[in-house]
């Protein structure tokens, strides 16, 4: 018997706009998810490309109920998160953590760093007192930093350590998934290798399951068992990484590849046509085709095989 997915989202849904503005003209409704599929198994990693405004970052709010969709299912852990409550939320968001693009933003800059990491355990009742205090401090070693900072504030820190500290908040409550929305993107090329290192040595110690959100197909396909291609609010395509990256089947994905840099000025990239996102925009009127085992590719119904 297959293992049912940690992590299983039918037909989502999510737009904005619409109604009128002030001045009584109609505003434009714009659909940032439309009609998007996809699972997540237990320890696995999730790849989530596309171009800026493709509706990435907003699956993943949708995921976690930060941003409810206005349509579709999200289950998780077999129970459908779409129909629950704020209150009823609450014990899964122990198990469903996110981590931001902006390492800086997402810290309360008023706050010392040791209590932004402890605050998820005493929200949730987990630890209290030195018991607390103990367990900050392994969160602090487990990412990499030294206990002493605990006490420090996020101005004083590096972008990459403080992306370390949002990972130590993140795996606090010992999450089983977690949504990194672009996670290595504000900080440096030196430190983004070392982040994707903490990534995967932490999925290993602790079996975490991420979506990870990223435009860099390089960490991608380092990280990622698997890739979904966003474009205009639709997964076009997704399979295993090396499927992705050895045999792409949509022509979107295969003009995200041929825009990868090439770094050999003697050597010439793929001669591969670039797709035109402006005029060809999804269609409702599509619906995915498995081309091979675990492949499947967005093409309009009515396209001949």
């Amino acid at each position: 018997m297959i293992p049912a997915p940690l992590l299983d989202v039918q037909n989502l849904m999510r737009s904005f706009g619409g109604g009128k503005s002030l001045l009584g003209r109609p505003r434009p409704v714009i659909n940032a998810i439309n009609d998007v599929s996809f699972q997540v198994a237990a320890g696995e990693t999730l790849g989530l490309v596309g171009e800026s405004g493709s509706g990435k970052s907003t699956v993943g709010r949708a995921v976690l109920q930060l941003d409810p969709a206005d349509s579709g299912s999200v289950r998780f852990a077999g129970t459908e998160l779409t129909i629950l409550g704020p209150q009823l939320m609450k014990p899964y968001r122990r198990q469903m953590q996110m981590i931001f693009q902006d390492p800086y933003s997402a810290l309360n800059p008023r706050m010392k760093v040791g209590r932004f990491v402890a605050e998820p355990m005493v929200v949730h009742g987990v630890a209290h007192g030195s018991d607390l205090t103990d367990r900050v401090a392994d969160l602090f070693k487990l990412v990499g930093l030294d206990p002493s900072f605990m006490s420090r504030y996020p101005h004083e820190f590096s972008g990459g350590q403080r992306q370390r500290i949002n990972i130590a908040r993140a795996i606090a409550l010992e999450p089983a998934f977690i949504v990194a929305d672009e996670p290595i993107t504000a900080l440096d090329v030196s430190i983004q290798a070392q982040i994707i290192n903490l990534f995967q040595d932490l999925q290993d110690q602790m079996g975490l399951a991420y979506l990870f959100i990223a435009h860099d197909l390089s960490m991608v396909r380092y990280l990622c068992q698997r890739v979904a291609v966003m474009l205009r609010g639709r997964i076009v395509e997704i399979a295993p990484t090396e499927n992705i990256f050895a045999d792409p089947q949509h022509p979107y994905t295969r003009s995200l590849l041929a825009a990868i840099p090439v770094p050999d000025p003697d050597r010439k990239r793929p001669d591969r046509p670039l797709f035109d996102v402006s005029e060809n925009i999804p269609s409702r009127e599509a619906e995915m085709i498995e081309v091979s085992p675990g492949h499947f590719v967005l093409e309009h119904k009515n396209k001949k095989s």
